[in-house]
C-alpha cells in the first residue's frame, strides 16, 4: 500500500517547520516539494483506525484507512514526479529502484517471519493457502488472487496472514502505470495533465460505483475500481503545484480541516462490514483525506495535533505497522483463541508496534540509507532472488500437500482431511467427449446418477465403496459452485444452464431412471457468494420445479438429500485442543441453528412434500446426537472445512442416508440400453 513512504524522508529538524529542499542542475537552482510533517500525521491517523478496526475494538469503519492511504500516495508521488519532470531529471529506472528500497525489504520480512510462523502453527491446509497468497504477492497480482478466490476449499481464504496485501498490489500496479501517464500528459502542459487525470478519476469511479454494485469482491480489490481514489491525491497535487499565499487562505483551509476531519471520523465510526464499498460510499473519507492534505497547510488545532511528535512518528512506521499488524492478529486466532478480550487486544497492539519499530529500525532505515545493499545492481539480484525463492517454495509446499509431517501420524485425519477431484467434471465439452464419471462397477450398466455441485463432490469417494460393495454402477455429475436446477439465477458461472442442460442430455441418451439431487441448497438463497448463482426463494421454487418436471418427464425418480450441517468453529483446531486438554471433542452448532438456517430452503421443498416420484432425504438424524451436531473424533474430523464433509465424515454421517436408496434401486428392474 505505501508506495509513497519512501517520498517524504523524515528528519528532527523539519518537525513543524514548514522546509524546501534546494539543488543544483546545470547551474540552475532547482526547489523540491517541501517536507510536510502533518502528512505523517495524517499517515498515523489511517494506520491506527485500521489496526483498531482489526482488532475489533470499536471502530467499525476503521478499513477506510487504506483508502486514506490511497490519497496520500496519489498525492505525494504525484508531486515528486512532477517536480522532477519540471527539472528534466526525472527517470522511470530511478523511480522503480527507489520505489523497490524503500519497500521489498520490509515486505520480504514480513513474508519470511509469516512463512516461519505458518510452519509453527498452521495446519496444512492453510500453510498452502498461505503460501499461495505469499506467491501471488511476490509476482504483484495479491489483489487478484484474493478478489477471484478459485480455490473454493481454501480454509482461510477471509483470515489469511497475508490478505492485506492486496493493497500492496494496488498501489504496485497504480505506480508502474502513473509515471508513464504523466510522462505522457507532461508534454502537453499542465491542463493536458489534469484533464487526463481527471478523466481518469471520473471513469474509474463510475466503473467502481457501478462493480460494486454488480460484484462487490473484485470492486474492493481491483485496481479499475480504486484507481480514482490515488488519482484525487494526483489531480489535488497538480493543482497544489503553483504557489498560493497561505495567509490569505488561512481561514478557508482551516473551516476545509475542521470539516474535513469530521467527515473522516464519521466514516471510521459509521461505515461497517454492511457498507457497500468502495463506490459512492469511498467518495466522503477520500474527499476528507484531500480536503486535510489541502487544509493543514494553515496552522489551525487539527495540523498541531497531526504534527505532534507521537503521531509523526506512527506515521514513519506505519508501512512496517500495517505489514506486521495482521499477521499477529491472524496467527494469533488460528493457534490461540479466536476471541479477543480487552488484554488480548492490548497485548496485540503492544506486538505490533513493537514489530513495527523492528522492522522500521533494522530493515527499513538500513537499506533506505544504503547501509546494506548500496550498489542498486546488488539490491535488484537480492530482490529477484528472494522472489524466486518465495515462488519455488509455494510450490514445493503445496506440492507436499502442506507439509503434513509436521504433525503426528496419529493426528493424519485431524489435520489433514482433503476432498477428492476424482469424480469431477469442469466443463460441458467434458461432458460430451467422455461422458459422466462413473462409480462402483465400472464396467456395469449405470442405474442412476447422483447430481450437484461440491457436497456431491464430498461423498463420491463413499458412494464408489458403497457400489463396489452392492456390485452396482452409477454416474457422477458434480462441480464446484453448480446447483442442480435447469434455470439460472442471477451471477455465478455463467454456463452453468449449458452444463446442466448436458447432464439432462446424458440422462436421456442412457435412459437413467434414478436421480439423487444433493447440494449446499441453502448457500443459492444468499447473494454475492462467489461463484454462485443466486436465486430470490420465488426463483428458486421455480427453478426446481423445472427441473424435478424435466427429469419426471422423461421417467425419472427423484431423491434431494437436505444439506449437511454448516459448521462455525475451527474444527481441526477444536479436535487438536480437545486432545491436547484431555477433553471431549466438542459439538459444532445445534440442531436449533441448523433448522433456523434451512428454514428459507425447507420451506420450498415442503411444497412438494406430496409430489410423485420425489422424496426427501433427511441427514438430521445422523448428524446430531442430543441436538448438537457431530464434527468427529479424537483421531479424525468428519468435515474438510466448515461446509464440506471427510471422507470419514460422509461414511459416518451421509453413508445411512444414502444406503437404503442404493439399495432399492439395485432391486428395481432396469431397462435395456448400452451402458455408456
Amino acid at each position: 500500500m505505501y508506495l509513497s513512504y519512501s517520498i517524504c524522508g523524515h528528519r528532527k529538524d523539519l518537525i513543524g517547520k514548514p522546509h524546501i529542499r534546494n539543488g543544483v542542475l546545470g547551474g540552475k537552482t532547482l526547489a523540491r516539494i517541501q517536507y510536510r510533517p502533518e502528512i505523517d500525521g495524517l499517515r498515523a491517523v489511517a494506520v491506527l483506525a485500521v489496526v483498531l478496526f482489526h482488532l475489533d475494538v470499536g471502530i467499525s469503519g476503521g478499513y477506510v484507512g487504506v483508502d486514506v492511504f490511497f490519497v496520500i500516495s496519489g498525492f505525494l508521488i504525484t508531486s515528486i514526479i512532477s517536480a522532477d519532470l519540471k527539472a528534466g531529471t526525472f527517470s522511470l529506472k530511478s523511480f522503480w529502484i527507489k520505489r523497490v528500497r524503500r519497500l521489498a525489504p520490509a515486505s520480504f520480512a514480513m513474508l519470511i517471519g509469516t512463512l516461519l510462523l505458518g510452519l509453527m502453527i498452521l495446519l496444512p491446509s492453510e500453510l498452502m493457502s498461505l503460501v499461495k497468497a505469499q506467491l501471488a504477492q511476490v509476482v504483484l497480482f495479491a489483489n487478484y488472487h484474493f478478489a477471484y478466490r478459485i480455490d473454493y476449499f481454501d480454509p482461510i481464504a477471509g483470515l489469511n496472514p497475508v490478505l492485506h496485501s492486496w493493497s500492496l498490489a494496488v498501489e504496485e500496479h497504480f505506480y508502474l502505470l502513473l509515471p508513464l501517464l504523466l510522462c505522457l500528459f507532461y508534454r502537453r502542459g499542465r491542463r493536458a495533465v489534469l484533464a487526463g487525470l481527471g478523466g481518469l478519476l471520473v471513469l474509474s469511479l463510475a466503473y467502481s460505483i457501478w462493480q460494486v454494485e454488480r460484484d462487490p469482491q473484485p470492486a474492493f480489490f481491483l485496481l479499475q475500481s480504486r484507481a480514482w481514489e490515488l488519482l484525487i491525491g494526483c489531480c489535488l497535487a497538480c493543482l497544489s503545484s503553483h504557489s498560493v499565499d497561505l495567509e490569505k487562505t488561512s481561514v478557508f483551509r482551516t473551516a476545509i480541516c475542521f470539516l474535513s476531519m469530521t467527515g473522516l471520523l464519521y466514516c471510521f465510526w459509521s461505515y461497517d462490514e454492511s457498507t457497500v464499498f468502495p463506490g459512492a460510499n469511498a467518495i466522503l473519507p477520500c474527499l476528507a483525506t484531500a480536503g486535510l492534505i489541502y487544509g493543514t497547510q494553515a496552522p489551525n488545532p487539527i495540523t498541531r495535533i497531526l504534527r505532534l511528535r507521537i503521531m509523526v512518528g506512527i506515521g514513519l512506521i506505519s508501512y512496517s505497522l500495517y505489514l506486521w499488524h495482521w499477521p499477529l492478529i491472524v496467527f494469533t486466532k488460528l493457534g490461540f483463541t479466536s476471541e479477543f478480550t480487552w488484554p488480548i487486544a492490548t497485548a496485540l497492539f503492544a506486538a505490533s508496534f513493537l514489530m513495527a519499530y523492528l522492522s522500521w529500525r533494522f530493515v527499513e532505515q538500513p537499506f533506505r540509507k544504503r547501509t546494506w545493499l548500496a550498489s542498486n545492481k546488488r539490491l535488484t539480484y537480492a530482490v529477484l532472488s528472494l522472489g524466486l525463492a518465495f515462488v519455488v517454495l509455494p510450490l514445493w509446499i503445496v506440492e507436499l500437500n502442506g507439509l503434513p509431517n509436521r504433525y503426528d501420524a496419529s493426528l493424519k485425519d485431524v489435520v489433514h482431511a482433503g476432498m477428492t477431484s476424482r469424480f469431477r467434471t469442469d466443463t460441458t465439452q467434458e461432458i460430451q467427449t467422455r461422458g459422466l464419471p462413473k462409480v462402483g462397477i465400472k464396467e456395469g450398466k449405470p442405474t442412476f446418477l447422483i447430481w450437484g455441485d461440491s457436497q456431491t463432490r464430498m461423498i463420491s469417494e463413499m458412494v464408489d465403496a458403497l457400489c463396489l460393495e452392492s456390485q452396482m454402477t452409477g454416474y457422477i455429475a458434480t462441480r464446484n459452485s453448480t446447483p442442480s436446477l435447469l434455470e439460472m439465477g442471477v451471477g455465478g458461472r455463467s454456463d452453468q444452464q449449458e452444463f446442466n442442460e448436458a447432464i439432462l442430455a446424458e440422462i436421456k441418451q442412457y435412459q437413467i431412471k434414478n436421480v439423487i439431487l444433493v447440494a449446499r441448497w441453502s448457500a443459492y438463497l444468499k447473494p454475492k457468494q462467489g461463484l454462485m448463482s443466486y436465486y430470490e426463494p420465488p426463483v428458486f421454487d421455480r427453478a426446481f420445479k423445472k427441473t424435478i418436471d424435466s427429469l419426471h418427464a422423461i421417467g425419472v425418480k427423484v431423491w434431494v438429500m437436505h444439506q449437511i450441517p454448516d459448521q462455525e468453529l475451527d474444527i481441526s483446531r477444536a479436535i487438536m485442543n480437545a486432545n491436547k486438554q484431555g477433553k471431549p471433542v466438542p459439538f459444532g452448532i445445534s440442531q436449533r441453528q441448523h433448522e433456523n438456517q434451512q428454514e428459507p430452503i425447507n420451506t420450498i421443498f415442503q411444497r412438494y412434500a406430496n409430489y410423485p416420484d420425489l422424496e426427501f432425504l433427511p441427514v438430521v438424524q445422523f448428524c446430531f446426537e442430543n441436538g448438537q451436531s457431530l464434527i468427529g473424533t479424537h483421531s479424525a474430523k468428519y468435515y474438510t472445512d466448515k461446509t464440506h464433509l471427510s471422507q470419514i465424515g460422509s461414511e459416518v454421517l451421509i453413508r445411512p442416508v444414502l444406503e437404503p436408496v442404493l439399495q432399492e434401486i439395485s432391486k428395481v428392474p432396469q431397462p435395456d440400453s448400452d451402458a455408456q
